[in-house]
């Protein structure tokens, strides 16, 4: 049974507040569902969700599958003809379901404001200056040609990153099972279950299947702002896996293997590492200017955007820093400079499921949820 309709008006404003445009534009016409590229008639969006915003109906508009299906092609704002923004509202619902579902609630609070922003990072800073403290590496640099791991031995890396990083999972997978319960209270019916959606979900996720869809399947000509998104989400999506790859294959090599780092910059891992970070950081660059170049047009711009966009960015760029500055051989900026990679990292990673890196968590879900509730042939 759906949820009983609990008007919250605080909850209204606060999607106000996180870049939804007066929703009082919005004369319920259902042009926005209409020329969704992705909108399907048992499941039509976002209408819904801005009638649901309106009246201040909380668990509706975050117990809804709908806000991470949306793909942020911005064609229903681009024919809106009462200019209501509906891609800002659905926007701001993503920001406040990251919050709301939150485990621990504190910290989804923590990175959704600005104030929070300096504790956040001293967590990271007090363990890495405790451990160099400990290991007596505050003072001068270590002797000789630059190797990082001479600085912060790579087994107290691995300690301090895996258990928190345990912790994130568990928070990840916790969040992810409340949104999950509250999608099935709330929407019900039956299908072909989790486990036989399973694959297909992560092959339209591998594929970029729906954002593809967005591009190809436009509704017309007018210019939605978001033609880059296609391709510059693609670019993030398997740069940062292929960091991801060449990290873990370092570790593969240094454990299994007792080939310790530094690698040579023809090795294929290296190549691997260096041209998914470049991508990253051109995907990036051109997040970036679009959302400066089109202003308002392409949607408003909240604070967890600008944190993603920040800490992802100079996370890559910390790590082509740290290289250039090891093999122009200047140890006393080189290895400040891999502490503060180090501090980005663990933020980027640790506290994925509270920002906006959190979509790889509820988008994932949602698309599985769904995927789960559709007919055995049409899931097949």
């Amino acid at each position: 049974m759906p949820a009983p309709a609990r008007p919250d008006l605080a909850f209204t404003r606060e999607i106000l507040g996180l870049g939804a445009r007066d929703l009082t534009s919005c004369y319920q016409c259902g042009t926005c569902s209409v020329v969704c590229p992705i909108s399907t008639a048992d499941n039509p969006f976002p209408r819904k969700e801005m009638l649901w915003v309106q009246w201040g109906l909380k668990a509706r508009a975050l117990a809804n599958a709908s806000i991470w299906l949306c793909h942020q092609c911005a064609t229903c704002t681009a024919y809106c003809p009462r200019d209501a923004r509906p891609a800002s509202v659905m926007a701001a619902l993503r920001d406040a379901s990251i919050t709301h579902y939150a485990v621990p609630a504190f910290m989804g609070r923590a990175l959704a404001a600005p104030r929070y922003l300096p504790l956040l990072f001293a967590l990271p800073v007090v363990i890495f200056l405790a451990l160099l403290g400990w290991l007596g590496h505050l003072g001068a640099p270590p002797p000789g040609r630059i190797v990082f791991s001479k600085l912060l031995p790579i087994i107290y890396l691995e300690g301090i990153f895996v258990a928190f990083m345990a912790l994130t999972a568990l928070g990840a997978l916790a969040g992810g099972v409340r949104y999950w319960r509250a999608m099935s209270a709330q929407m019900g019916g039956d299908g072909v279950g989790p486990r036989r959606a399973l694959v297909p979900t992560l092959l339209t996720t591998l594929r970029h299947r729906t954002f593809d869809e967005c591009r190809t399947h436009a509704a017309g000509s007018r210019t939605t702002n978001q033609g880059h998104l296609y391709g510059t989400h693609l670019a993030v999506f398997y740069g940062f896996l292929g960091l991801v790859v060449t990290t873990t294959s370092v570790g593969i090599g240094i454990y299994a293997f007792g080939y310790l780092t530094p690698w040579p910059l023809w090795h294929p891992v290296k190549l691997l590492g260096n041209a998914s970070g470049f991508a990253v950081i051109a995907a990036l660059a051109v997040f970036a200017w679009r959302r400066i170049a089109d202003g308002e047009r392409a949607g408003k711009s909240t604070y967890s955007d600008w944190l993603f966009l920040a800490i992802l960015l100079l996370t890559t760029l910390t790590g082509f820093l740290c290289q250039a500055l090891r093999l122009a051989d200047l140890p006393r900026l080189a290895y400040p400079m891999y502490v503060v990679h180090l501090v980005l990292i663990f933020f980027l990673l640790v506290y994925l499921p509270y920002s906006k890196f959190a979509h790889v968590v509820y988008r994932t879900t949602a698309m599985l949820h769904a995927a789960s509730r559709a007919p055995a042939a049409e899931a097949g």
